[in-house]
Parts: structure tokens; sequence; C-alpha cells
């Protein structure tokens, strides 16, 4: 009787013991990976250039479609607090041709187990998981996890030397859309052709996103 009190006595304080190795190795674990996470936030803070693959398709008055896409962004993160692992960004987009000079966007961004999550404020299609990134004091790059795209860009500004922007979700006209000139064509990259005698007529845009390929 003793000896079975004592076995299950044993058994209970090694089923104690195990449960405090696995707790303390699961906080250990945990703390590793938010220490990385902003480590990492720390890097991405601040302001990014280069190409992010994105593009819009336009309709124009006339029913023509056209795909113009970005040949430059410029990304900014600014962290929620000091050393913070989430935070807001802004987002613009440039374009050589178009109706659009530039788009820009308002995100809030996090980085989470390895990840880095963008997330839109008026547009959550799109909206993006990147991942196999890396950092360094010159530059970030990563894939797109949805799509498996590779990008990669250069750093131009530091976080604690930034004033963030403070425009929010917007276009900006490549021309005065009173006086039509010039006519506009379609991105080099692009599948369709704007006739020569055309001039820019009030369209709309069908669709944002990000290309599939990008240029490195």
């Amino acid at each position: 009787m003793k000896r079975a009190m004592l076995l299950s006595k044993g058994k209970a304080a090694v089923h104690h013991l195990l449960a405090i190795i696995f707790i303390m190795s699961a906080f250990v674990f945990t703390s590793c990976f938010d220490r990385m996470d902003i480590d990492q936030s720390m890097a991405l803070s601040g302001q990014w250039k280069g190409d992010f693959g994105m593009f819009y398709d336009y309709i124009d008055g006339h029913g023509r479609r056209y795909t113009f896409e970005s040949y430059n962004t410029y990304l900014t993160f600014i962290p929620a607090y000091s050393h913070a692992n989430y935070g807001r960004g802004t987002q613009v987009d440039y374009y050589d041709y178009g109706p659009y000079e530039y788009q820009y966007y308002k995100f809030s961004w996090s980085v989470e187990n390895g990840y880095i999550y963008l997330s839109y404020d008026y547009d959550h299609e799109l909206d993006v998981r990147i991942s196999n990134y890396r950092m360094t004091n010159d530059y970030f790059s990563g894939i797109f996890y949805e799509t498996g795209t590779s990008f990669r860009l250069r750093k131009i500004a530091d976080y604690y030397n930034w004033t963030p922007y403070v425009n929010i979700y917007g276009y900006g006209s490549r021309y005065d859309w009173d006086y039509g000139y010039p006519y506009y064509a379609p991105a080099t990259r692009s599948d369709v052709e704007a006739p020569s005698d055309s001039i820019p007529n009030e369209g709309k845009i069908l669709r944002m996103g990000r290309r599939q390929e990008l240029k490195q």
C-alpha cells in the first residue's frame, strides 16, 4: 500500500516537473520570437523605395481598357510606440503612364511570428503577408506569400529621423482633365495599345493589385 502511494506520488511529481519544463520552454520560445519580431520591426521602421509590383486596370470613357504598372513605390512604416512590433504606414506608387501620376494609401502593419502583415484601410484586397524577408541597414527583400513573387527595396530614411505622411487614401491626377491634354499611353509592359489620336476621357479604375512578376 505504501509502495503504491509512493509510486503514485512519484508519477505525479514527474508529471508536474514535465509540465513546468513544457511551460518554461514555451515561454522561452515565445519570448525569442517576440524579441525577433521587435528587432525586425525596429529595422523595418522608416521609409523604403523600390518596385513593389503595383498596377491598376483602367477603363476610359470610350470603354477601352488599359493596364498601368508602377515603376516606383515609397513605403513608410511608423511604429505605434518605441520598439513596437506594429504600427501605421503610408504607400505611394508612381506611374510613368496613365491618367494618374501616383496613388497613395494608408495601412496598418505588424510583424508576427516571422511574417510581416499589411492591412490597407480602404481596400482589403491589397492586404498582404510577407514571408522569407531579410532586412539590413540598406535593403529589405521578401516574398508575397500569396503569389510567391519576390521584391527588393532600398532604405532611404530611418524612423527616428523621419516625419510621417499626413495624406489619406487618394489619387494624384497626371493631367488637368478640363483641358484634356496630352493623350496617355499604357505602360510599355501592357498588352494593349492606346490609339495615337485619342484624348483622355473621364474613366475609372477597375482593379488595383500586385503583379505576378517583378523586375529585379
